[in-house]
């Protein structure tokens, strides 16, 4: 148990150092405390929520330390909440660089978790498909999430997105206002 331990550490630790490397590259050493704080809080909420629904109810991965309240815990805030400092990171970037920037948070995350296991995919049954497909299944989610959360932190936090502002313009039917109900005046006014 206590290397299974060792290994999330090492993948917090990885996953801190490419937090540090982008928010150099990013020139936004003066927000981190901000973007942190707010990640951490977002990162238990979603992480929590994501790990039940698609880990452990839907049973597309389990974790080596099991999905115990401590653990769900740690990683929501840890691993979720580093994952979403990322993503705030790139909130003033177009959609080429957040595409860049997702997809290296996701090799730098499946990778090290190849080499230190936190966590396994159950996409298919055991010995169906060599573990390299698996990676690119886990690659794609990590994107897909990584889109999923800017639109969550876009439409209902209310940290907006470039790439996301600039996809409304062009697409100005994807906009949400659309949707809210017209406001009329009282007659003779």
């Amino acid at each position: 148990m206590s290397e299974a331990w060792l290994n999330f550490s090492i993948v917090i630790f990885v996953q801190f150092l490419l937090f540090v490397i982008h928010t150099y590259y990013e020139k936004k050493l003066s927000d981190v405390p901000r973007i942190l704080g707010k990640s951490v809080l977002g990162g238990i909420v979603f992480g929590l929520l994501f790990d039940l629904i698609f880990g452990k109810f839907l049973g597309l991965w389990s974790y080596t330390l099991g999905f115990d309240a401590l653990f769900l815990i740690l990683s929501a805030a840890l691993m979720y909440g580093l994952f979403m400092a990322n993503i705030l990171l790139m909130q003033r970037v177009q959609l080429l660089h957040f595409f860049v920037w997702a997809i290296v948070m996701g090799v730098v995350l499946e990778i090290t978790n190849y080499f230190f296991l936190v966590w396994t995919y159950h996409f298919f049954p055991v010995g169906a498909v060599a573990s390299s497909i698996e990676f690119f299944i886990g690659l794609s989610l990590d994107f897909g999430t990584a889109i999923f959360v800017a639109v969550i932190w876009h439409v209902f936090i209310g940290n907006h997105f470039l790439f996301i502002d600039n996809l409304l313009k062009k697409y100005p039917y994807l906009s949400t206002t659309r949707f809210q109900q017209p406001t009329t005046q009282p007659a003779g006014k």
